[in-house]
């Protein structure tokens, strides 16, 4: 049973959500194309060197070391090791470093301007989220 969206605060909500549940799992299955689920992290893990270069945090070394499948990678992760690790003769394409989707080619479709733009709305989501007070309204 479909549910009907009954305003625009609705629809921003329900799109969001998507966004989020939908791209980190397509990023999940890119990263998995590359590692698949199974293999031992351990075996594939670059040296940390190469990890903290990555800007990967302690915590999510950690987890790649702990775990042998990207289910509980976030999103910054994925990302993070796609560029540096999977996609590595892209690593320096200067759509990478790109934080304005509106100056990435709306005729652009390939992975890493998709990824891009992934990051791009989550960190937009996620700055707006720590500076409105629609979440913690005063009182």
């Amino acid at each position: 049973m479909a549910t009907q969206i009954k305003n625009q605060n609705e629809m921003n909500f329900w799109l969001l959500y998507r966004l989020v549940l939908d791209s980190t799992r397509v990023l999940r299955a890119k990263f998995d194309s590359f590692i698949p689920p199974g293999t031992a992290l351990r075996t594939w893990l670059p040296g940390d060197k190469d990890l903290k270069k990555a800007k990967l945090s302690e915590t999510q070394i950690r987890l790649m070391k702990k775990y042998s499948s990207s289910e509980k990678f976030d999103v910054s992760m994925l990302i993070s090791l796609l560029r540096h690790f999977c996609l590595k003769a892209d690593e320096n394409n200067p759509l990478w470093d790109e934080t304005d989707n509106s100056k990435l080619p709306t005729s652009l479709y390939d992975d890493i301007a998709n990824m891009v733009r992934i990051r791009n709305l989550r960190n937009q989501v996620c700055a707006f989220s720590l500076h409105s007070d629609i979440l913690s309204p005063s009182l």
